[in-house]
């Protein structure tokens, strides 16, 4: 999609015009998908299907199902094993919190398509259209909302300040209200994501050795100790059941947004276009070294960049995908 810009890609602009290059101009996408961003996509896609089905419906068996899909391998892979009972349990859990809805879903995925303009004198950017695709939006009372999913490994005051800074929603909030829709801020439905771990058992050596420690204490000079075995399925799904009965295993944040965040936005969005037009132009594409370890993982494009933009690595673990993907039919995602 030429002369087409999307929250993506100006964020990765504004990161790093390096990255920028590589994922919308180049149209490289690495090969391998950080785990926690997979994961986050099967329950976005699980919860998208849960509001596209009625009441009627056997709406968590067939989510239920869908999830099942996503974790082919899980009976031979421990990792798919470990997210699939995640996914079951906080999915599971959510259709209990939320059997009756504070909101009416009005929309899902819903794309816009719309000018650019210069916030100062109104004029449309000749060539440069922005484009995007909201979660959802959603009436309560009189009001719009954009809903907003989030996985989150914990909840705190400093991730809930951090979602004022929001810039992708305030960006979808401002281009939906240009298409007719007239939002008044997000909701935030947030959903945590337990540390808990599937219990392994002892191997024979650790057995072993835990049984002669107890025997030592004992005056038999004997112990009873059995062999601890890995956790079932059953038990680990249970303990899973167990969490996500916890108050704090989802959160609702409500937040307004403001005429100002609005204009704001709109001058950032026109000087970052600006910026990335003339990037173009020039063909100088300035590396962000601050941001290789952003949000406490490296960045996927670090190696190539190590590699001096080597053509074997570009090769052995990039693709080719055409930008813009998360305007495209949603995928699958691969563990």
């Amino acid at each position: 999609m030429q002369n087409v810009l999307t929250y993506s890609a100006l964020n990765a602009f504004r990161n790093c015009p390096q990255k920028y290059k590589l994922r919308y101009v180049d149209n490289l996408a690495p090969r391998e998908r950080a785990e926690a961003l997979a994961f986050g996509s099967v329950i976005h896609e699980a919860l998208q299907r849960w509001y596209l089905l009625s009441n009627g419906d056997p709406r968590l068996f067939k989510v239920l199902d869908q999830v099942d899909a996503q974790f082919p391998a899980r009976q031979s892979n421990p990792t798919q094993r470990k997210y699939w009972h995640l996914a079951r349990a906080i999915l599971g859990a959510y259709a209990a919190r939320y059997a009756d809805e504070e909101f009416e879903v009005v929309a899902l995925e819903k794309e816009f398509h719309a000018e650019l303009r210069d916030p100062k004198s109104g004029r449309p950017h000749p060539t440069i259209r922005i484009v995007g695709k909201a979660d959802g939006i959603v009436r309560v009372g009189k009001e719009l909302y954009l809903l907003e999913h989030k996985t989150a490994s914990s909840l705190d005051g400093n991730y809930l300040d951090k979602l004022w800074t929001d810039t992708q929603i305030a960006l979808y909030c401002h281009y939906l209200r240009q298409s007719g829709f007239p939002i008044v801020g997000v909701i935030y439905n947030v959903l945590l994501k337990a540390r808990l771990e599937p219990r392994q058992g002892e191997t024979e050596e650790e057995f072993q050795l835990r049984r002669e420690a107890l025997a030592a204490k004992n005056k038999t000079g004997r112990s009873t100790a059995k062999r601890q075995e890995p956790e079932t399925d059953l038990d680990f799904a249970a303990r899973l059941a167990e969490w996500y009965r916890k108050p704090e295993a989802f959160h609702r944040e409500r937040i307004y947004l403001s005429e100002e965040r609005l204009r704001l936005l709109q001058e950032e969005v026109w000087e970052i276009a600006r910026q990335t037009m003339e990037s173009q132009q020039r063909g100088t594409w300035l590396l962000n070294t601050s941001y290789c370890f952003s949000f406490q993982r490296r960045c996927d494009y670090l190696p190539l960049c190590q590699s001096g933009f080597n053509e074997n690595v570009r090769a052995n673990l990039f693709d080719i995908v055409p930008a813009h993907e998360e305007l495209a039919e949603i995928h699958e995602p691969s563990f």
